[in-house]
């Protein structure tokens, strides 16, 4: 029986051939979608061949659906040959693409490269993190450098004041000697507290025990405790050692009196008070000397305060008042 008067068979090639035309055009669809997505991919000129050449596919099997009812074979003719020629240029086309389609890196080769790259990235940095750390260093030196220099200069330039000063009202050789030499130590005690602190800032109440503390005389220390920068610390440093030499040689400590150190730090302004007592009557002095001039000038100028020095009978009293800032402030509890 001829397969045409089979229907079965007739349904069999009609349903294969609609299933494989939706096939055709469902693939180039997918191809399609893609490169529109992905427009980076090589080759894409290459993957639109197969995409024209499915389709005339599908076009092709539903034809042959068509010519299974209506004896259109001509049309039928015209798509076969519009798909054979289609097959042929993408064949045509396909081979000499083949070569350069091999030498595209593989997925390993790529994931290589992407880790040479990082790992190139990562010594990259880790380079440049050095010299910035090297450069942060070269500026860290220049300013400690220039930080020593700046200190060196001020030490000298104290030295120098201190020697000219105990010169200008020593007695004698003897006389200039030691009194040279205890401002000197007077000073490294200072310096000494400053290096401790990495000469941040000083402890008014450690510079007050660190000066006081080698003359074995009886004192005290009240109240607040402030926090001191360098410069401050030096005069204030160089104070309390002018003052205590003159109660040694001249007030309370001459006797058997005491000093007391009163400290407050209120209503922005910090208030120290050195009072002698219990030591023998004193007077005012005729003249002012190289301590009156530190404390009345030099450390006034410093704080950007006041120093006040009384002399009533019973005991010298010298005021200092300075304003709260960044270089004199309270100690926190």
């Amino acid at each position: 029986m001829p397969a045409l008067a089979r229907p079965e068979l007739i349904w069999t090639h009609a349903v294969s051939d609609v299933l494989i035309g939706l096939a055709y055009f469902s693939i180039p669809l997918a191809l399609g979608v893609f490169l529109y997505h992905r427009r980076d991919v090589r080759f894409g000129w290459a993957i639109w061949m197969f995409v024209a050449f499915i389709m005339l596919c599908g076009v092709t099997h539903f034809m042959m659906v068509w010519t299974l009812w209506h004896a259109d074979y001509g049309v039928e003719a015209l798509v076969k040959a519009a798909t054979a020629a289609a097959s042929v240029i993408t064949a045509l086309a396909l081979w000499p693409l083949l070569p350069r389609a091999i030498a595209l890196p593989s997925s390993d080769a790529l994931q290589a490269r992407i880790a040479e790259r990082d790992e190139a990235l990562a010594e990259l940095r880790g380079a440049m993190a050095t010299m910035l750390e090297m450069r942060e260093h070269e500026q860290r030196q220049k300013l400690l450098l220039d930080e020593l220099n700046h200190r060196v200069k001020n030490t000298l330039a104290t030295v120098q004041s201190i020697a000219v000063q105990t010169l200008n009202h020593a007695d004698g050789r003897e006389d200039f000697h030691d009194t040279f030499i205890s401002r000197l130590m007077a000073l490294s005690s200072t310096h000494n507290l400053l290096v401790k602190r990495e000469w941040t800032s000083a402890s008014l109440r450690e510079l007050a025990d660190g000066t006081l503390d080698h003359f074995g005389r009886p004192y005290s220390y009240e109240g607040d405790d402030l926090a001191l920068d360098p410069n401050v610390a030096v005069s204030l440093g160089m104070a309390l050692h002018e003052l205590a030499t003159n109660a040694l040689k001249h007030g309370a400590w001459a006797g058997a009196g005491r000093v007391d150190i009163d400290v407050s730090a209120a209503d922005d302004q910090a208030l120290i008070i050195w009072r002698e007592s219990q030591g023998r009557r004193i007077s005012p002095p005729l003249s002012r000397g190289f301590g009156s001039r530190l404390l009345e000038r030099g450390v006034a100028r410093e704080l950007g305060g006041s120093v006040t020095l009384e002399f009533p009978a019973e005991g010298l009293v010298c005021t200092i008042r300075a304003p709260l800032s960044e270089r004199v402030r309270p100690v926190a509890a």
